[in-house]
């Protein structure tokens, strides 16, 4: 099965042209929908997705985007801010996604330095087309001890899974870094065909920290990544066969 996916950064759908011109925040998921619409993508993973919270201009964001496109949607928490404001991964798709689960990180116990730790998660979606076909999506921390405990999980799970899957996300940090040649190492990615592009950010990119990665039962075809401000990372998307 032929199929394309994209991994999106929403930036809890908001529009980071209002930073760039120092205007207040405007929150637009039709924003959002429109790049996905745009890149013609069939399953889109998502990060920093707002759950609905007590914030009045925060909806069910997943939700709201997937009934923008026509699509099904699903939110993964990884955390609560402030204690009351859901916010983790999601995943929204043409096709109803079968099974969800959510794979908490492990927190480092004794970081080094503890600024930047915040919980974090792996969402696991299934789906039935191409008889069974699995996404995982996250978003790695910032802190050096949170991203070993991301990769150490990340690499176990897509090793163990038996259907053809593909792990996707804003991963915070670029190709050379030491911590996560394990993915790079033992998975296809769009990394290797996207050598000296870049994600981070929007307005003028300098690096690279969103990845398509695909276990052996999935082929990486094409790949690419739609430049432009909307949020203050640009989408990778690929074409892939399973």
């Amino acid at each position: 099965m032929d199929i394309r996916i994209m991994t999106f950064n929403i930036q809890h759908c908001a529009l980071h042209q209002t930073h760039l011109d120092g205007l207040p925040e405007v929150i637009e998921p039709a924003a959002m929908t429109a790049v996905i619409e745009e890149v013609g993508a069939d399953i889109c993973g998502l990060n920093e997705v707002r759950g609905l919270g007590k914030t009045p201009r925060y909806t069910a964001q997943a939700e709201k985007m997937a009934a923008l496109l026509g699509w099904h949607g699903i939110f993964g928490r990884s955390l609560f801010i402030n204690g009351t404001e859901p916010y983790g991964n999601a995943v929204v798709s043409r096709w109803p996604i079968e099974k969800m689960e959510v794979f908490h990180i492990p927190d480092p116990l004794f970081p080094e330095n503890k600024r930047h730790v915040e919980h974090r998660s792996i969402l696991r979606c299934e789906f039935a087309i191409g008889g069974g076909f699995a996404v995982y999506q996250s978003h790695f921390g910032l802190n050096p001890a949170e991203q070993e405990h991301a990769v150490s999980l990340a690499h176990q799970l897509l090793s163990a899974e038996k259907l053809p899957a593909v792990l996707m996300g804003d991963f915070n940090m670029t190709p050379d870094n030491p911590m996560l040649a394990p993915l790079l190492r033992d998975f296809a990615s769009s990394a290797a065909m996207l050598e000296g592009q870049f994600t981070h950010p929007t307005e003028d990119p300098d690096v690279m920290i969103d990845y398509i990665l695909a276990n052996d039962k999935v082929k990486l075809n094409a790949c690419a990544i739609r430049h432009g401000v909307v949020s203050d990372h640009c989408p990778v998307w690929a074409d892939i066969t399973f």
